[in-house]
Parts: C-alpha cells; structure tokens; sequence
C-alpha cells in the first residue's frame, strides 16, 4: 500500500506541473491534495463535526480533483479520492477506500470582478464507493455487530438485519467548497461533502469527507498575440494625424481639419481662391472690390463696378455702337426689321446699367448722299426716333433720350476713302461705294452732357 500511495503522489506532482505551466484560457482546473474521512459524526445532524480525533486522514496527495467550465458560474467535475481509512465507528481500522465519481457544481462568485481571488460554490455528485467491512464479521453465520470494549450480546445489535456488508456501493454526495486563488492560475481548495450510501438501510457506512488541495487552472492554450503598435503620424506636428488632416505637410487648425486659414476669412485655403486675400465664402474666398458680384480674380476692371457680360467692366460708347451697328429698317420706311429688334434690346440693357447710371443722350439718325437733302432730313429724323421709341420700350427713361436728324451730312466714308481707307488690322474698310453709302447710313448715340457717343455710332442699313 505505501507503494501505491507513492505512485499516486508522484504522477499528481507530474500532472500538475505541466498544467501550472501553460499558458491558456482557463475553462479546466485540477486539484491535488489530501482528504480525511469521518463516520463518527453521522450520528448526529454534525455532532462532533469538528472533532478531528474522529477524523481518518490519508496520505498525502489522495484525492484528485478534475473540473471544467460549462457556462457562467457552472461547471462540471470528477473526483477520485483514495487511501486507508478508519471506520472508528466500527472499529474497523486501515481498510483500503476508494470514492470516484462525476458532480455538478455552483460558484456565484466566479464571474465577479472585484472578488476574483474568492470562489465558494455547493456541490452535488454521484460515486462509486468501495469499502471492506469484513473485518467486523463474527462469522459466516453471524449478523454484522458493532464491537464496542464493552460488548455484550444482550445489547442492542444496531446493524442486525439492516447492514449487508457489500464491499461495492453507490453514493450519493453534496457539499459546500472555496477556493482561495492566490495568484491568477493557483490557489488553495477546501472542500466538506456528505455521503449516502444508497444501497444501505444504516447510517452506520455514511460518513463525511473532508479534503483540502492545491489547484491549478488551465485549459486550451491561448494563440499569441502579435501586439499591433500603432504608430500615428503627423508630419506637419500640428497635433492632427495625418489620416485626419486634410493638409498633412502644412501646419493647420483644428476647425479647419489641420488646414491654415492665412488670410483668415474663415475659409482654408485648401478651398480658398484667393488664400492670401481675405475674401467672401459666396466666392470661394476672394474678394468683390467694387461690388459688382464678380470676384476680383475674375473681374477684368475689379476696382469698377461692371456687369458679368461685359467681364466686370463697366460698358463704354465704343461697346454699344458695336451691339448696334447692323441694324435694319424696312425699305424706304423708318420702321425697324424684325431681326433689329434684339440690338435694340442689348443697346437698352447697356442704358439702364450702372456704368451710364444718371446720363442722358441724343439719339442721331444720318442717311447716305442718295436723294435730296429734304428727304433725307426727314428720313434721318424718323429713324432716330424709331430706335428712341423701341429703347423705352425695352426700358430706357425717356427722359434720357432725345432723337435728332441731320440727313446727309457728317459723312463717315468720302469718295477719297474709297479702296483707301484701311482699319487697324490693315483692311480696306470701304472697297466701293456702296460699302461707303452703308457706313454714312447710321443712328448714333451721344452723350447729351460730353458729346461724346456713349453707345455706338448705329449703322442703319436702309433698304433704298
């Protein structure tokens, strides 16, 4: 037997070592240890319970203890405790015992994050139990008697007719247990379970069993974990990642997503058309000098107020005259062609802007040197006021406007022009004669304060 108990300790030491060693995720724990058995305080509700001169205890490391997680708080296990053990009860003495079986257990406390180092939990299980009662045999035919110092077979014989004496039993347990977790994965078990003999009408084969072990935790290794460094950069050291900053290289603010705002209008300029011009939003950050809603970088005159058509320039004289100069009239009439009507509109847009705010004009109406000067008086008059008549009607005050006549005089193209005459470009502007007749055919607009032709000398092609 002492053989036996030697084998058995140094195999425990060998399985625990190993387990203690590894690295895991800890559903699995084993115990190790020893165990006392007691059958004196069964005859009570714990009478003696802590009377240890009551108790049988074995040799080291005789009990095994093998549990696994199933769910939270629950797991389930097997334990297997051997040894000598003394029934005083029946003065039986250094009988061989052996208790293996499966249990259930409940720890409350083992998902607890504050307590991790105390786990208490009850315990229910089934065993196979075998233990020798030949030794108190009076003989074959002889019932199982207690042998008390002063026996006497007048006395009650408690286990006549109730004891069978089998030596293979079933056993039915249930106990309260803790486990002191020194460090994460090893810590100290005490354990206290009663046992019922199942197969037995007598108290006198239940007993308690009391261990107490080393346990260790362990279970599926754990796969190793490369820890990712995350290195986050910022090139520009303005405090915002990269990942994050829509100007990586050039140092920037927070609200503008670590892009500068130089000019400080508020817009960055990543976005900023003008970045070094503090400007409006409405135009992408550029400024409108003279508030003609083109932005400078787009206005061709930025400190004079001008429309969008004409670039942001205000209009000048030389720019209506050349919107005007195909119109049309009718032939020998003063009535103005479909197709002429349109110029006449563009001519009055141009009146009506800012760049001739307050000015008054004179409208003029010339004819060529065909026909007498009397008629042609009389034509030049009534052509001016055609193209007077059809301004107001696309909007022009006609207070502003005063239509004139001056027939065949004030010619642009004289005979001498004629295949002589060239304009910048170098061409001959009047090739022959009917080219000069159409050039002194004109309706011209003048300012009525400088004289000056704010609209365009109109070239009228009269249809004669």
């Amino acid at each position: 037997m002492k053989k036996f108990n030697l084998l058995v300790t140094v195999a425990a030491s060998m399985i625990a070592s190993t387990v203690f060693a590894q690295n895991t995720t800890d559903k699995w724990y084993i115990g190790i240890g020893s165990h006392a058995v007691d059958y004196t305080s069964v005859r009570g509700v714990f009478d003696g319970y802590f009377d240890t001169k009551d108790y049988s205890f074995t040799f080291p490391l005789s009990k095994l203890t093998v549990a696994r997680s199933i769910a939270k708080n629950w797991a389930v296990d097997m334990q297997v405790s051997l040894g000598e053990v003394d029934n005083k009860r029946m003065n039986i003495q250094d009988e061989f015992f052996v208790l293996a079986g499966l249990g259930l257990r409940y720890s409350p406390l083992s998902e607890s994050r504050t307590m991790k180092w105390l786990d208490p939990y009850v315990r229910v299980g089934a065993n196979y139990h075998k233990y020798s009662y030949d030794g108190i045999k009076i003989d074959e035919n002889h019932p199982y008697v207690s042998y008390d110092n002063d026996y006497n077979p007048e006395k009650e014989h408690v286990l006549r007719g109730k004891f069978t004496g089998k030596d293979n039993m079933f056993v039915l347990n249930g106990g309260v247990g803790i486990n002191f977790w020194i460090v994460k994965n090893f810590g100290i078990n005490i354990e206290s379970q009663y046992n019922w003999v199942t197969n037995q009408s007598t108290d006198y084969s239940n007993f308690f069993q009391h261990s107490a072990s080393l346990i260790f935790k362990f279970g599926a290794k754990k796969p190793e974990v490369i820890e990712e460094v995350i290195v986050i950069s910022d090139r520009d050291g303005d405090g915002i990642p990269d990942d994050q900053d829509r100007c990586p290289d050039t140092p920037g603010l927070p609200e503008f997503q670590g892009c500068p705002d130089t000019d400080g209008d508020g817009i960055p300029d990543i976005d900023d058309r003008c970045p070094n011009e503090a400007g409006l939003a409405e135009f992408q950050g550029c400024p409108d000098t003279d508030g003609d809603g083109i932005p400078d970088v787009d206005d061709q005159c930025p400190t004079q107020y001008g429309p969008k058509e004409n670039n942001g320039c205000p209009y000048t004289f030389e720019i209506v005259t050349e919107k005007l100069k195909n119109i049309n009239f009718q032939f020998n009439s003063a009535k103005l062609t479909e197709e002429s009507l349109p110029l006449v509109k563009d001519a009055a847009n141009m009146l009506n802007d800012r760049s001739f705010e307050g000015q008054k004009f004179y409208v003029d109406g010339y004819t060529d040197r065909v026909g007498s000067a009397a008629v042609n008086l009389r034509i030049s008059k009534q052509r001016a006021q055609a193209v007077l008549d059809e301004l107001v009607k696309d909007g022009v005050a006609k207070d502003r406007l005063t239509a004139r006549g001056f027939g065949k005089t004030n010619y642009l193209c004289t005979e001498a022009d004629i295949n002589t005459k060239r304009n910048d470009q170098g061409n001959i502007l009047y090739p022959d004669q009917a080219a000069c007749d159409k050039a002194n055919r004109r309706v011209v607009i003048i300012s009525q304060e400088t004289g000056k032709k704010p609209v365009i000398e109109k070239e009228v092609k009269v249809k004669k």
